[in-house]
């Protein structure tokens, strides 16, 4: 009876320490679907845009922990992957996208965080843009749904997001090749 009940314990013990464990999943870029030309179309000629990956940061980041599983994501990485898929959407769009721009943009991505929910997973992301000089600098806050898997909700938040900067103008008017300079208009003259 000693002999089971040590075995027992030993069972127990190793379960316990499986169990509690769990696995480290560490979450990789794989695609976003493309913006037709329907959503965004094109711009007139006259902009370009370099663009640098301003997450120097490559250690895989703790950004969800469900039942277990905790899941980790690399941001240099991922923020290049949202520079090519940015980059493919604006050269779609007629604007150059070159090294040799002198419109250089920092692009950061940070934050990202894992809802599971019933029938639907949430996932949402940073997404800074910068000036070179550090001047000027916009942040969005991106969420978004899938109802198939983390995969495709963080496809769909890449989506959306790049999305939304084509149809900001103050973003668009920064990748202008020679900048128009409005001058502000004073009453009486």
């Amino acid at each position: 009876m000693a002999i089971f009940s040590r075995i027992a314990s030993i069972i127990f013990l190793v379960a316990i320490a499986t169990f509690s464990g769990g696995c480290a999943h560490v979450v990789n870029p794989k695609e976003a679907p493309e913006i037709g030309l329907d959503a965004v179309g094109p711009f007139q000629a006259g902009y370009s845009v370099q663009f640098i990956n301003n997450q120097p940061d490559t250690t895989p980041k703790l950004f969800a922990g469900i039942g277990g599983h905790t899941y980790l994501a690399n941001y240099n990485e991922w923020t290049q992957f949202y520079i090519n898929q940015f980059s493919k959407e604006l050269t779609k769009r007629n604007v150059t996208v070159s090294n040799e721009s002198t419109n250089v943009m920092k692009v950061a991505l940070s934050q990202f965080a894992y809802f599971q929910g019933f029938a639907v997973v949430r996932v949402n992301m940073t997404v800074k843009l910068e000036s070179s000089d550090g001047k000027w600098f916009k942040v969005y806050e991106e969420t978004d749904t899938s109802g198939w898997s983390m995969g495709r909700a963080f496809g769909s938040v890449v989506y959306h997001s790049i999305e939304k900067i084509l149809h900001d103008r103050e973003v668009i008017e920064r990748m202008r090749v020679n900048p128009v300079v409005i001058s502000p208009v004073t009453e009486g003259k």
